[in-house]
C-alpha cells in the first residue's frame, strides 16, 4: 500500500484509502488554478505574484508532510486505530523554516485550528521556549505544536513542544524523501512574511478550499471537480435589468418622487463610470437604490470582468427583500433563480446539501449576505471562517445601509480592509445609505494613512433637489418635552385616530428601544381599543424579536399586505415595533413615533414615513422619551447617543446641513463618549497591521451578545426530548434569543443536555404566536411588574 492521506469514510467503508499522492495532486491542481484566477484581479508587481505563487505551490505540496510519519501512517493505513499521534502540521512548518519561507510556515500552520497565529503571541512563546527548554528559533518560525502557545502555559507544555520539534528534526529528511517518492520534487523558494494581513488570509483561503474539497470529494465518493469561475453574463443582466425597470416604470404615476427615481437610475445606468473603485451613494429612501446601484455595479463588473457581485446588508429581512427584487430584475430566461442569486444568512433555506454548500461557499454569480458573514470573513483567522475569502477578490460589492452594518469601533479596521480590496485586490465597492456616515474621510473614525475622499453617485446638484423634496415629504417634531408615562403614551396614540381619519392609508408606526417596552405599549393600546384576536382584523400589530422568526414572518407579511390595496385602505391601524423595521424594508406610514435613541436611527425611521411621497398632507415623525414605569424600561445602551441626539436636534431641521454631515458628526461624537470603544478601535487596527490574527478574529464581532436559544414550540421541544431528529433550521425558525443573565432569572429549563445551551420557553410560560410572542406569556405572569429593571 502507498502512503495514505485519509482513511475510508464511515459511509463508504469499502472504499480504498485516499492515497497521499492523489490528495496532494488534487490539492495542488485545484489550489493553483484558484490562486491563478485570484491573482489575475490583484494589483501586485509581477515578481511578487510569482513569489506568492511559488510559496503557495510549496504550501499545497507540503501541507500534510507530517502524515508521512510512521506512527501516523500506522493509523491512516488501518493497522492501528485512534487519532494521529504526531501533529502532521509541524513537519511542513519545519521544512518552511529550512527554506527561510516564513509565509509558507504561516499558511501551513493555519490550515487547521486554531488557524493563523499572532505575531505578538509567537514572539513571547519563542522567548519562553528558549528560556524554559533551551530551544531557540525565530518568532515567525512557528515551531512546535499548534496548541498551548499562550503566555500562561506550564513547563510540561514546553517540554511537549520540544519533544515534537526534536521528533520532526530527526525524521524530516525521511518525510522529504517519502514525499519525493510519492509526488515528485518540490520548489525551494524563500519569502518573508508580508507586511499586510489580507494576502496571508487569501493564500490560506486558497489552500483550505482545495484541501477541504479534496477531502470532501473522497469522503462522499465523488470525483474531484475542476476549478472554474461562475458564468456571470453581466452584459445580458444589465439589459434584463433595464427592461425590468422600463416595465415597472410604466405603471408609475407622474410625481416629483418618481422623476427623481428615474433620474437617479439613468445616472447609474448610463452616466459616467468613476475611475475610483470605491464610491458612495447617499441617496435617500424611495429612490430605488437596490436596482440603480446594481445597474452601476453591473457596468463596473463588465468593465473589470468581475467574477461576482456581493450585496451586503445588516439584517436578514433586508436580504430577503433584496433577493426577491434581484431575482425578478436580473435573472435571465431559462436560469434557475436560486443558482444565480443566493441568500446567505442564518435563516436561509436550502433544497439540498449541494445547494447549501453552493450558497455558504459563495460560488454563485450574485451573493446576498449579511454584514456579519462578510466582515467576519475578512477578520477570520480560523480556516473554516476564511475558507470563502477568495470569492471576494475582484468582485463588485454593494454595501447597503452601510451606516447600520458596523458599530463605530469596528469602522477603522473595516475601512482598512475595504480600501485594500479596492486598491490591491480589484474590487469595486459602493457604500450606500440614506443616512450615510462618511467615516472614510474622518480621521477620528479611520487611520490617517487610510483616510481618503471618495466620489458619490449622487451629484451635489441632484442632492440639492432631493433634499428639498425630502423636507416636504416628512417633518420632525418633538411629541412633548416631558417623558411619557405609559398611560400618557397610549392616550397620545389613541388621539392620532382623529388626525388619521380621512387620510389615505391611515397608519401609525411606533418604534421603541426595547422588546419589553414595545410589547407593553402594544398590549395596552390593544386593550384600550378592545382589539380583535384574528390577525387580519387587528388594529394593533406588533413586531419584534419576542416573536420567533416563523411568527415574525407572518406578522411582517400582514404588515406588507396592508401596504397594498386592501380593506385597511381607510381604516386606521398601528404597528408597534422595535428597530427591526427601521431600515431597508419597504414600508409606508402616515405618521411615526420613534423613542429617542440616535440620529441615524431617527433618520432611518423617517424613511418609513410617507416613503413614496404620495400623501397629500406632509407627514410627521415625532421623537419622544418614556418614564420607566408600568413595564416601560429604558435601554442603557442609548444614554450617550441620546445626548448626541439632543445636541444635534436643531441641525436635523436645518436644510443647509446635509444628512451625511449630520450622521458622521453624530457617530464621531458617540464614539468619543466611549473611551473603551475608542481603545478597541485602535487596538483592532494595530493588531491587524501587526499580523495578530487571533486577536483580530476574537475582537471583531459585528454582533456581540451573550444570548441563548430558547424554543417557543411545544411540539419541537417534545420531539427533541423524545430523541426525534430535528433540523437545525426548524430550531432557528421556532426560537428566540435571550440573554444568559435572564435564563436563570426566568427559571427556564434546558431542552436535552444542559451543555447544549438550548432552553424551553413553553415549560414555564405561554407563547403568543399571533401577537406578543414570549412577552405575551410574561405580561400574564404575576411577577412581571415586580421586576424593577425589567426583563428585556
Amino acid at each position: 500500500m502507498g502512503f495514505v492521506a485519509h482513511t475510508p469514510p464511515k459511509n463508504f467503508p469499502e472504499t480504498a484509502p485516499h492515497l497521499y499522492s492523489d490528495h496532494i495532486s488534487e490539492v495542488v491542481t485545484y489550489g493553483l488554478e484558484l490562486f491563478n484566477a485570484v491573482l489575475g484581479f490583484c494589483h501586485f508587481h509581477e515578481n511578487y505574484k510569482h513569489a506568492l505563487k511559488c510559496t503557495l505551490r510549496q504550501s499545497l505540496l507540503l501541507h500534510d508532510l507530517g502524515k508521512l510519519d510512521d506512527e501516523n501512517q500506522a493509523i491512516l493505513q488501518g493497522r492501528l486505530t485512534g487519532r494521529l499521534p504526531i501533529d502532521h502540521i509541524e513537519a511542513g512548518v519545519a521544512f518552511a523554516e529550512t527554506l527561510k519561507n516564513e509565509l509558507m510556515a504561516w499558511i501551513i500552520r493555519g490550515h487547521h485550528a486554531p488557524g493563523l497565529p499572532s505575531k505578538k503571541t509567537e514572539k513571547i512563546f519563542s522567548k519562553q521556549l528558549a528560556r524554559q527548554v533551551g530551544f531557540k528559533s525565530s518568532p515567525t518560525a512557528l515551531r512546535g505544536l499548534r496548541h498551548k502557545r499562550e503566555s500562561q502555559i506550564k513547563l510540561e507544555d514546553f517540554q511537549e513542544h520540544l519533544g515534537a520539534i526534536q521528533h520532526t528534526n530527526e525524521f524530516l529528511k525521511i518525510y522529504q524523501n517519502r514525499h519525493r517518492e510519492a509526488c515528485g520534487s518540490f520548489d525551494t523558494a524563500s519569502l518573508g512574511l508580508p507586511d499586510e494581513a489580507v494576502v496571508v488570509r487569501l493564500m490560506l483561503s486558497c489552500l483550505v478550499t482545495a484541501d477541504h474539497l479534496s477531502t470532501a470529494c473522497y469522503s462522499e465518493n465523488r470525483p474531484m471537480h475542476k476549478f472554474h469561475l461562475p458564468q456571470t453574463e453581466w452584459s445580458h443582466r444589465l439589459i434584463r435589468l433595464n427592461n425590468y425597470i422600463e416595465g415597472i416604470s410604466q405603471g408609475f404615476e407622474k410625481s416629483i418622487r418618481n422623476q427623481l427615481r428615474s433620474e437617479f437610475y439613468q445616472r447609474c445606468f448610463a452616466g459616467d463610470i468613476f475611475e475610483e473603485n470605491i464610491v458612495s451613494c447617499s441617496a435617500p429612501v424611495g429612490l430605488g437604490k437596490t436596482t440603480s446601484v446594481m445597474a452601476y455595479l453591473l457596468r463596473k463588473s463588465i468593465q473589470m470582468n468581475s467574477p461576482r457581485i456581493f450585496v451586503i446588508a445588516p439584517f436578514s429581512n433586508i436580504i430577503d427583500q433584496t433577493v426577491k427584487t434581484l431575482r425578478m430584475a436580473i435573472v435571465l430566461d431559462g436560469e434557475e433563480p436560486e443558482k444565480v442569486i443566493v441568500a446567505h444568512h442564518h435563516k436561509a433555506n436550502f433544497s439540498d446539501k449541494d445547494m447549501r454548500q453552493y450558497t455558504v461557499n459563495w460560488e454563485a454569480p450574485v451573493v446576498v449576505t449579511t454584514a456579519v458573514q462578510f466582515f467576519e470573513t475578512l477578520a477570520a483567522a480560523n480556516p473554516s471562517g476564511l475558507k470563502k475569502l477568495h470569492a471576494i477578490i475582484g468582485s463588485s460589492i454593494f454595501i447597503d445601509e452601510s451606516h447600520a452594518c458596523l458599530s463605530p469601533e469596528l469602522l477603522k479596521v473595516a475601512w482598512h480592509w475595504l480600501k485594500q480590496l479596492g486598491e490591491n485586490y480589484g474590487c469595486n465597492i459602493v457604500l450606500s445609505s440614506g443616512s450615510m456616515v462618511e467615516f472614510w474621510n474622518d480621521d477620528e473614525l479611520v487611520s490617517l494613512q487610510d483616510k481618503k475622499l471618495i466620489p458619490d453617485l449622487i451629484s451635489e446638484k441632484f442632492n440639492e433637489k432631493v433634499q428639498h423634496q425630502e423636507g416636504k415629504r416628512v417633518v420632525y417634531r418633538k411629541a412633548q418635552e416631558d417623558a411619557f408615562s405609559l398611560h400618557e403614551l397610549v392616550n397620545r396614540l389613541l388621539g392620532e385616530e382623529d388626525n388619521l381619519s380621512g387620510t389615505e392609508k391611515p397608519s401609525c408606526l411606533v418604534i421603541l428601544n426595547t422588546v419589553q417596552s414595545a410589547a407593553v405599549v402594544a398590549y395596552n393600546l390593544s386593550q384600550k381599543l378592545q382589539d380583535e384576536q384574528i390577525l387580519e382584523n387587528r388594529r394593533v400589530l406588533h413586531l419584534s424579536t419576542s416573536l420567533a422568526p416563523v411568527d415574525r414572518e407572518v406578522m411582517l407579511n400582514e404588515v406588507l399586505r396592508r401596504q397594498g390595496d386592501c380593506e385597511w385602505n381607510n381604516q386606521a391601524w398601528y404597528l408597534i415595533a422595535t428597530s427591526t423595521v427601521e431600515a431597508g424594508i419597504d414600508l409606508d406610514f402616515q405618521v411615526g413615533y420613534r423613542e429617542k435613541s440616535s440620529v441615524t436611527s431617527f433618520l432611518q425611521v423617517s424613511g418609513r414615513i410617507n416613503r413614496h411621497d404620495k400623501r397629500s398632507n406632509t407627514s410627521v415623525l415625532y421623537t419622544f422619551t418614556i418614564q420607566p414605569d408600568n413595564g416601560l424600561i429604558l435601554h442603557p445602551g442609548f444614554k450617550e447617543s441620546i445626548q448626541v441626539f439632543d445636541e444635534l436636534w436643531n441641525s436635523l431641521n436645518d436644510s443647509l446641513i446635509t444628512l451625511s454631515t449630520l450622521c458622521t458628526t453624530a457617530v464621531r461624537k458617540e464614539l468619543s463618549r466611549f473611551p473603551d470603544k475608542e481603545e478597541k478601535s485602535d487596538c483592532l487596527y494595530e493588531n491587524e497591521v501587526n499580523l495578530n490574527f487571533q486577536e483580530v478574529e476574537s475582537d471583531f464581532r459585528v454582533i456581540n451578545s451573550d444570548t441563548y436559544t430558547v424554543i417557543t414550540s411545544k411540539d419541537l421541544v417534545d420531539k427533541i426530548r423524545l430523541g426525534v431528529p430535528v433540523h437545525w433550521q426548524e430550531i432557528q425558525k421556532n426560537s428566540v434569543q435571550i440573554w444568559g443573565t435572564k435564563i436563570r432569572k426566568l427559571g427556564l429549563s434546558a431542552v436535552g443536555n444542559s451543555s447544549d445551551e438550548v432552553y424551553s420557553w413553553v415549560d414555564a410560560y405561554e407563547y403568543d404566536a399571533n401577537f406578543l410572542g414570549i412577552m405575551g406569556g410574561l405580561l400574564k405572569a404575576d411577577t412581571f411588574f415586580k421586576e424593577q429593571s425589567g426583563v428585556f
